[in-house]
């Protein structure tokens, strides 16, 4: 912070234009009657020794009060300031350029600009700045102006040791003037076009013209100098030629103009121009070897732009090694040098697959020198290549293509040799395109989920059969036949597999593997190849992968370059088709009689459709035709009509149909029609069996010995007719037939004659009454809820009177009159001895004691918690709420209203659900994802406030959500409404 007074300065002065603040300062300060230093002290800034850190060291909140101070506008100092990345003068030479008739003109004024190194020329009066007092050759203003009150404006201050100020008049010294047509001036309006454009590209310019001042001193010859006039030709020979590293060269106005025009077509807009510009000037320091050039220190070379950087690579494209080619994208304005941890192959991996696309291989793909297998996987890995900071081909390569990394430098040299240098900026724009468009292909997702077994053996075989193609002999684990290269082909489609790739599992085993699978992918018919693209198309939808089955990046991406291969389209199809199919010639012989090459060849293969083949009747394909043709004639309805109701053979339907018997019964079995072997059944009505048996009562035997067969045959018949069949034996129990002494209570003798287990139920209910309700009486019994409810009502309807009163919560069951009849009657010691004597000791259970009531009772009044709620299924990601009749009636209405925001009181009104039952209903839908929420905009809350009141309560608005939709739909569905007992 500024600390001084803080008043405001009585006495101001305006910054002119175009001036920097050192020069304003000492205006002030001359204006005010102080000393530079009293100024700056009484501004609370610190007072440096060299002037140019009066740029550097100060802060906004500093300009921001000497804005204030001075009664200047909001940020009107930002102008008497250089571009932060602009350098300022070199290190050697700090100190400010200057033109004596614009000090003279602006009253000793100083411009920012002539603190810059790049500018040297005043375009005003056509003439060179000068960079030294003509006094005593000093650099004006590199260190801090003195005595500002005794020397006037534009007057040197500099002192050497304890003697006085120069004092020399720097307005009137001396001009270098240059001709209106000079090429130097026509540089430095060059300069000034870019500091007044002030954009990225303009700033990049300036800057890297700084940073390739010290190689323009080594590389230009002495014969373009001296065209530039006597002055430069003068500056040129004076040059230092010796430098620190890691410093600027010191350069005069005169040098300085002479290295801007120099270089500026390096820095101009044409690139091809800057790259001429470039090897002309490498040229005279031998043999271009690397990007980064001779007599240019790494710390320049760092600082230079990356689209500086990307020319000089551009321009030693020539003479780097293919690998670094492909690696810096130097064959095209997009060279550049990566950055040592640059690892794009890490975001194009899931993006390329392990073999180039099938169209740009044709289009790389040299005559010779390579197999094509091994091409298609190198050049695939060769897109990891551009940007790649590292040059390590086992490291870079290893995620996808370890198995290649030998063979990079061997493609690559191929390539080169053949004369595909194309092939190299065509490999860089395919990876740019891929970073920068992505691919619509998941390689890396479908290598990882698509199986080995992409198409199982019935699904091939019923595929060929349906193209009228051969499936190949039946597949056996040590022969799989057709059916291993149909899963191979479909897998190498679907990810782009190498199949030279040992870890995959379909890989070749052999040469000879290779070579079948290369006569399995020309034999395929066009057909065939529709239904193996549906096949590999439903593959896709099943694993839940909305993509399309094959991709290639678009031939746009390469727009301007010449690939030396040719199109997949540039061939004759129908030549194509003559050789290979109708004649019978090998893919070789095809390819030289058209001139083109074997994988040309078979790629055009693909799009040949081949004649239809008749096959002999003993072949699978024959075979499944005529099972084909007895579906379509023996229909269900058609078996059912002639075997079943007009009673044929079906020998005799094969004969009447001109179908193989055995293909007659394939077809019956899978219709589910009964075959008979043998006589067939005797007919039974089945509405004459219901009546006969269901209502007259008749036994199976006499309905057998009626129909004439055996009573087994019956009981078959009732089953399949689901007619329940009666006990055979039960009834002759004696526990059935028992009958119980007349002096036993009525209501006794209901519940245990002619009955199983009368007297256990009898037990159960006595114990039950003694406890509050069923679920403790279960517990105690042991026994099922579920069962002592059906027992209780089994007694019941015995009784045929109801013998309790059902508890509720916090209310215990209790005996109607007749249930506290029937207890008394199970009191007395004669039924409790009968009791005991048909249960016996093993299920007889004691009376429950008072700890045990105790405890029953508590359960009884207490609630128990209804426990968390099962989780949806079928993907919905919300969480559950417990529904209630209110809780259904609001999701009715959301359903009816679901792409609409609402808020509750929306609700309320279209429902009539009570907002205390409402709003924490749409919080605790909101908790568990149903629903999201956003408060009222600020503007329509306000607008909704009455006049002269507030605003009220901010309304808060709701939207279901797509999981919420889906669950609001669900429970709507699948809700089943609580049963009430009476």
């Amino acid at each position: 912070m500024i600390s001084g007074s803080g008043r405001v300065l009585p006495l101001r002065v305006p910054v002119a234009p175009g001036e920097g603040i050192d020069s304003w300062f000492e205006a002030l300060a001359r204006r005010n009657g102080l000393s530079l230093r009293a100024l700056l002290a009484d501004f609370g800034l610190p007072t440096p020794s060299l002037t140019s850190t009066l740029f550097t060291n100060i802060t906004s909140s500093q300009l921001r009060e000497l804005e204030r101070r001075c009664q200047l506008p909001d940020h009107h100092l930002d102008q008497a300031l250089p571009n932060p990345v602009l350098p300022l003068r070199a290190r050697q030479a700090r100190g400010s350029r200057y033109c004596p008739d614009c000090l003279a003109e602006r009253e000793g004024r100083w411009k920012l600009v002539w603190w810059l190194p790049c500018v040297f020329a005043c375009t005003t009066h056509r003439a060179l700045l000068h960079d030294t007092c003509p006094g005593c050759g000093c650099r004006p203003r590199r260190l801090l102006p003195g005595r500002t009150r005794s020397h006037p404006a534009g007057i040197c201050t500099t002192r050497r040791g304890d003697n006085s100020p120069c004092g020399a008049d720097l307005r009137i010294a001396s001009a270098s003037r240059l001709p209106d047509a000079s090429p130097l001036l026509s540089a430095q309006r060059w300069i000034d076009e870019l500091l007044a454009d002030a954009g990225l590209s303009a700033t990049a310019s300036l800057s890297d013209l700084v940073h390739l001042s010290r190689w323009f001193l080594h590389v230009l010859p002495e014969h373009e100098i001296t065209g530039l006039g006597t002055v430069a030709a003068t500056a040129w020979a004076e040059r230092p030629t010796r430098v620190a590293p890691d410093r600027l060269a010191p350069m005069n106005a005169p040098l300085t103009a002479v290295i801007t025009h120099h270089a500026r077509p390096l820095l101009g807009p044409c690139h091809d121009t800057a790259v001429h510009r470039i090897q002309q000037l490498r040229t005279h320091q031998g043999a271009a070897t690397a990007p980064h050039p001779a007599n240019m220190t790494m710390e320049n070379w760092k600082k230079l732009s990356p689209r500086m950087r990307g020319r000089f690579v551009h321009a030693a494209d020539a003479h780097l090694s293919q690998l670094d080619r492909v690696r810096l994208h130097s064959g095209g304005p997009a060279a550049r040098i990566p950055a040592p941890g640059d690892a794009p192959h890490t975001s194009r991996s899931q993006h390329i697959p392990q073999l180039l696309w099938p169209h740009w291989t044709l289009r790389f793909l040299p005559p010779q020198g390579l197999r094509v297998d091994l091409f298609r996987g190198t050049a695939a890995a060769l897109l990891f290549l551009p940007g790649s900071g590292s040059r390590d081909k086992k490291a870079l390569l290893k995620p996808l293509h370890g198995h290649l990394a030998n063979y990079v430098a061997r493609t690559l040299q191929v390539i080169s040799h053949s004369g595909y240098e194309q092939v190299f900026p065509a490999l860089c724009r395919i990876a740019d395109y891929i970073d920068e468009h992505g691919s619509e292909i998941n390689y890396q997702r479908r290598r990882t989920l698509i199986p080995a077994e992409t198409i199982s053996e019935a699904a091939w075989q019923e595929l060929c059969f349906r193209t009228n193609t051969h499936p190949g002999e039946t597949s056996t684990p040590t022969a799989p036949g057709r059916l291993l290269q149909a899963r191979r082909y479909l897998f190498q489609l679907l990810t782009g597999a190498d199949l030279t790739d040992p870890q995959h599992a379909l890989a070749w085993k052999s040469p000879n593997d290779r070579n079948r699978y290369v006569d399995f992918n020309v034999s395929l018919s066009l057909q065939q190849r529709k239904g193996l693209l549906q096949h590999a198309q439903e593959l896709l939808e099943g694993l839940g992968i909305d993509e399309p089955v094959t991709w290639e990046p678009p031939e746009e991406c390469c727009h301007g370059l010449v690939l030396p291969g040719p199109r997949l389209d540039d061939i004759d199809l129908d030549a194509l088709k003559r050789l290979v199919i109708a004649e019978g010639r090998k893919p070789s012989d095809a390819a030289r009689l058209l001139n083109t090459t074997v994988t040309h060849v078979r790629l055009a293969l693909e799009n040949i459709d081949h004649d239809e083949r008749q096959w002999a009747r003993t072949t699978p394909t024959s075979a499944w035709k005529l099972r084909e043709h007895a579906r379509t004639v023996l229909t269900p309805a058609f078996l059912e009509r002639e075997y079943t109701e007009n009673g044929k053979t079906l020998t005799r339907i094969a004969r009447e149909t001109g179908i193989s018997r055995h293909i007659v019964v394939e077809q019956a079995k899978a219709t589910g029609l009964t075959i008979y072997y043998s006589q067939r059944p005797i007919p039974m009505d089945a509405t004459w069996l219901r009546e006969q048996y269901l209502t007259r009562k008749r036994s199976t035997a006499d309905i057998a010995a009626q129909l004439g067969t055996e009573d087994e045959t019956v009981r078959r018949r009732f089953l399949q007719l689901g007619i329940p069949l009666r006990p055979p034996g039960v009834h002759s129990h004696t526990i059935m037939t028992a009958k119980v002494d007349k002096s036993i209570p009525r209501n006794i003798r209901a519940a245990v004659e002619g009955t199983l287990h009368g007297w256990l139920r009898l037990h159960r209910f006595q114990i039950a009454m003694a406890l509050p309700n069923l679920e403790t009486a279960a517990d105690y019994l042991g026994a099922c809820r579920g069962a002592l409810v059906h027992q209780f009502q089994r007694l019941e309807r015995d009784l045929g009177q109801t013998l309790f009163h059902r508890a509720a919560f916090n209310k215990p069951q209790r005996p109607t009159r007749h249930g506290n009849a029937l207890l008394r009657s199970l009191a007395t010691d004669q039924i409790q001895a009968l009791m005991h004597s048909a249960l016996g000791p093993g299920q007889i259970t004691p009376v429950p004691d008072a700890a045990t009531l105790a405890t029953a009772e508590i359960r009884l009044t207490s609630r128990q918690s209804p426990g968390p709620l099962r989780p949806f299924g079928d993907g919905i990601t919300a969480g559950r709420v417990r529904i209630t009749s209110s809780t259904l009636v609001l999701l009715r209405d959301l359903l009816a209203h679901q792409n609409e925001e609402f808020y509750g009181a929306q609700i309320h009104a279209r429902t009539g659900i009570d907002n205390g039952t409402l709003y924490p209903q749409l919080k605790r839908m909101e908790g568990a994802g149903w629903l999201i929420s956003r408060p009222e905009a600020e503007d329509s809350w306000l607008a909704r406030a009455p006049v002269g009141c507030g605003p009220g309560r901010r309304r808060t608005y709701y939207t279901l959500t797509p999981d919420g939709l889906r669950a609001a739909m669900h429970e709507v569905q699948h809700h089943k409404p609580r049963r009430r007992t009476a």
